[in-house]
């Protein structure tokens, strides 16, 4: 029923602001790779039909990601949120910080990478202790990378020839996981939508979540279910990801505008 739509996706957003749904503002994030040059690029994203958020990306030549997020429509009465994330690069050293905010709530995180191992993890104000997670030990930190240098290694790195059969080690201050990119099919697949932008037969793969540690282990079969199909256009020699979709209780979509 329609009147049940706005709180099925409100119950969503909270699901992402608590836990790995997290995956899917990754992958949503790291589109600012897809330029070599100084850009900005503007994303909706759907659930239900209903426009619930906008997300603002720019990239630089000074090896630096950036990112801006905001709750649009009218679950923006409900749940209004904001945040930010970055990643910069200097020499053998990589910063990745993300900030968000929601109504009262309000959360800081800064990882700093150093030859892909782990030498710093802040949270502001600190994690809460978790009771039966499966617990972090100092080599799962070693050769891992940020969450938006994951998918720039997975994603956009699409030249000439799709690669989808790739995998990395992530570290986003609080749980270890892989990443999997894997092939659904090689055949040519139509997006039927008004939104998308990219009207020629598109490329179907899959990124799907492995758990490693910090988790509940409750957790881990739910976890290990998550994944985000991509649908990739070719321009000239260059694979994009124009449409993103993940499934849970209801469907969520994102088009390139």
């Amino acid at each position: 029923k329609i009147s049940n739509g706005p709180k099925s996706v409100i119950n969503l957003i909270n699901d992402l602001f608590m836990k790995k749904l997290f995956i899917f503002i990754f992958i949503l994030f790291s589109f600012v790779t897809q330029n070599l040059h100084a850009k900005d690029f503007f994303y909706e994203i759907y659930g239900l039909n209903l426009k619930f958020m906008e997300i603002q990306f720019s990239n630089s030549p000074q090896q630096e990601l950036a990112t801006k997020i905001k709750s649009k429509g009218l679950l923006n009465f409900f749940v209004s949120f904001k945040g930010n994330g970055s990643t910069k690069a200097h020499a053998k050293q990589t910063s990745y910080q993300f900030q968000y905010q929601k109504k009262k709530k309000a959360r800081s995180t800064t990882i700093v990478f150093k030859d892909r191992k782990v030498i710093k993890n802040i949270s502001q104000p600190a994690r809460k202790k978790q009771t039966n997670t499966i617990p972090i030990q100092p080599y799962h930190l070693q050769n891992v990378v940020d969450p938006l240098t994951a998918i720039n290694q997975l994603l956009f790195n699409q030249k000439n020839k799709l690669n989808c059969n790739q995998r990395t080690k992530v570290f986003d201050g609080s749980d270890v996981f892989y990443l999997i990119l894997s092939e659904q099919s090689n055949k040519d697949h139509i997006v039927k939508s008004s939104k998308i932008t990219f009207k020629k037969p598109l490329r179907k793969c899959k990124l799907q979540y492995q758990t490693v540690a910090g988790h509940k282990a409750k957790d881990e079969k739910k976890f290990n279910k998550s994944y985000v199909d991509i649908f990739y256009g070719k321009q000239d020699t260059v694979y994009l990801p124009y449409f993103l979709r993940t499934k849970s209780k209801i469907s969520l979509k994102m088009f390139l505008k």
